[in-house]
């Protein structure tokens, strides 16, 4: 692979997202998380009859839209596989089966949105209460062998050390 052609892909190849619902000729019916780059559809990873791939193209020119570029074949055989594009929210057939994506709700940039504060919590539980004025509050008393005296001896204990 040619320098530089990995981050070539990664900015012309969009991640996959949301669920692919697939219903076979039986009418069974599956739904497969889509992540990643690209998904493999086999009956050892999904149950599903036959070979498939999916992965996800922009098929526009400013990649404002993406869509799932599927390819099945019940028989396994690379030579009788159906392929077909599947916009968000479309199905499609291939090979007697169904294949229908439900986009998830993440833009196209891949930066979720913020999602709106309930309104009946407090924005922050962690927020110490409000003070009445810009004082510290008294410490509690510490006892004889508290921290505050440990630490003293041992720095008493470190600089006696260093001066033999």
């Amino acid at each position: 692979m040619a320098p530089g052609s990995n981050g070539w892909f990664r900015r012309r190849t969009p991640r996959l997202s949301g669920t692919l619902h697939i219903r076979d000729a039986t009418g069974h019916e599956l739904v497969i998380t889509l992540r990643g780059r690209a998904s493999l559809l086999t009956a050892g990873g999904t149950g599903l009859s036959g070979y498939g791939e999916v992965w996800a193209v922009h098929t526009t020119a400013p990649a404002a839209e993406t869509s799932l570029m599927i390819v099945y074949s019940r028989d396994e055989s690379a030579k009788e596989l159906a392929s077909g594009l599947c916009a968000a929210g479309q199905t499609i057939a291939l090979d007697d089966v169904t294949f229908t994506w439900r986009a998830s709700s993440t833009p196209p940039n891949g930066i979720p949105q913020q999602r709106p504060a309930a309104s009946n919590l407090p924005r922050n539980l962690r927020t110490p209460p409000p003070r009445t004025n810009n004082t510290r509050g008294t410490p509690a008393p510490t006892p004889a062998g508290g921290l505050r005296s440990r630490l003293r001896n041992m720095v008493r204990v470190v600089t006696q050390a260093t001066r033999h």
